[in-house]
């Protein structure tokens, strides 16, 4: 061991024994120091502490935005890159309030305007995108509720009977027995993270059971007095030779758990030891699964029938999420931005004749009109008027022989994509294209996609369809 490369560092010791551990000629460390890149301490993390991953992130972000990237690929870099970033911190410490906010917002800030140096302007809440696609989100995570997942795993290993350091020290110093974990109190002079573990114990209840044998090692009541029975008493504890050792019952309810007990087997020390095991959604593990906790305790929303045809295999990711901000109505359009508080002209900026609304602009535009009836004539005439956009998105998860709901989503998104690409342009740099070669950039994305999905079942009869 190379002396000037290592740090001694010791709690709870007297001065006797301090000075023969410096005899060895050990430098002493003091905390907080880094380990792995993470910092360790016993107690809440200072802003300076967890800066070292907001800065990591930063960074990050600062050179994609260097990078031309589409809505979906800036999804996706969250997605992977960023949560695995993110994760490595999570599944050690509950990351104050504070930075999972900042993390947040820089994530807001990359995937609405590709930077972070800027306040963008979020077309959808961050809570909706944190929803999974079926019920209306883009499937990122809620990092608060995230962290939270990854410490129950710290709770699960005092009682998977794991041999880590991490399980022996707090059995030697916070929790001997599993069944102590839901009686001790909460003082001062724990550390924090083992506090904030303490503080998770109703919802490590929801899903840790318990397989009781010789019940020495699961508590009675975990929590309750009603019985007269001492809150830290085991199972084993709890009856002898005879049976269970429980008073008099004086209410219904205890009759009730009278006659649940005597059900059951009194345990016995030749049974051999407690087992534990993790409950999600009534299956049940002799492992921790996050993912399996992640849907019992991440956010809900009404599962919504549209979503499957907006973010269909083979659909393009760019067409996709801007398809998915059309159907919410959350396009800037000029009359959405007037309702948002902008003074600005409300005329839509293509025909100038009516209001730029999501509905004219994509279905009643004289301008969407010319693309709608180069659409109709590849359908052969099945493509009914839409008078509002709920009437469009019924027609496309609907299907017939000729136009399968695959093609008809694949058509629209493309469609809906390219009349939004020039409404911009012509904003912006007072430039359209004319409305027919616009439709050629159409077509050429619905064959683009079909043939790179060819090899699919749905998808290779798809251009024989599109092209007559």
């Amino acid at each position: 061991m190379n002396k000037d490369k290592t740090q001694l560092f010791y709690a709870g010791l007297n001065q006797e024994e301090i000075t023969a551990l410096t005899a060895y000629g050990f430098s002493i460390g003091t905390l907080p120091i880094r380990y792995l890149g993470l910092p360790l301490m016993h107690r809440k993390l200072k802003i300076s502490e967890y800066s070292p991953l907001l800065d990591k992130l930063n960074s990050r972000f600062n050179f994609w935005a260097t990078k031309s990237l589409s809505f979906a690929g800036r999804c996706l870099l969250i997605k992977t890159v960023v949560t695995g970033t993110v994760n490595f911190w999570t599944s050690t410490f509950l990351l104050p309030r504070g930075c999972i906010k900042r993390i947040e917002s820089l994530c807001s800030r990359f995937l609405w305007s590709g930077k972070t140096d800027r306040r963008a302007t979020a077309k959808v809440s961050w809570k909706i995108v944190c929803l999974p696609k079926p019920e209306g989100g883009l499937g990122l995570r809620n990092f608060r509720l995230w962290n939270i997942t990854l410490l129950l795993r710290l709770a699960w290993l005092l009682f998977s009977g794991s041999n880590s350091l991490w399980v022996a020290w707090h059995r030697e110093h916070n929790c001997p027995t599993s069944y102590s974990f839901w009686s001790q109190t909460e003082t001062q002079t724990m550390s924090w993270n083992w506090r904030c573990i303490l503080r998770l114990r109703d919802l490590i209840s929801r899903f840790i059971t318990s397989n009781v044998h010789n019940g020495c090692n699961t508590s009675l009541w975990n929590g309750t007095r009603n019985l007269r029975i001492p809150i830290e008493e085991s199972v084993s504890e709890a009856c002898d030779g005879r049976g269970w050792r429980l008073p008099h019952p004086r209410s219904d309810m205890e009759v009730s758990l009278h006659s649940f007990l005597i059900t059951f087997p009194t345990p016995a020390l030749d049974r051999g030891p407690d087992s534990f095991r993790w409950e999600t959604n009534g299956n049940s593990n002799t492992s921790f699964s996050a993912s399996m906790t992640w849907e019992v305790v991440r956010p809900r929303a009404p599962t919504q029938d549209i979503a499957k045809y907006i973010w269909f295999s083979g659909a393009t990711p760019k067409h996709a999420f801007h398809m998915w901000v059309t159907n919410m109505n959350r396009l800037p359009t000029r009359s959405q931005l007037a309702a948002w508080g902008l003074q600005i002209d409300t005329v839509c900026c293509i025909c100038s004749t009516q209001q730029e609304t999501r509905d004219h602009l994509m279905l009643s535009c004289p301008y969407a009109l010319v693309l709608w009836s180069e659409v109709k004539r590849r359908f052969r005439d099945t493509v009914p008027p839409f008078s509002k956009w709920s009437d469009l998105m019924q027609w496309t998860s609907s299907s017939s022989p000729t136009t399968p709901s695959m093609l008809r989503m694949m058509v629209i998104q493309a469609l809906v994509y390219n009349i939004w690409q020039q409404r911009n342009n012509k904003l912006q740099n007072h430039t359209l294209l004319p409305p027919l070669v616009a439709f050629k950039r159409i077509n050429r994305h619905v064959i683009d996609s079909i043939s790179a999905a060819r090899k699919q079942k749905k998808f290779c009869s798809l251009m024989l369809l599109w092209l007559i």
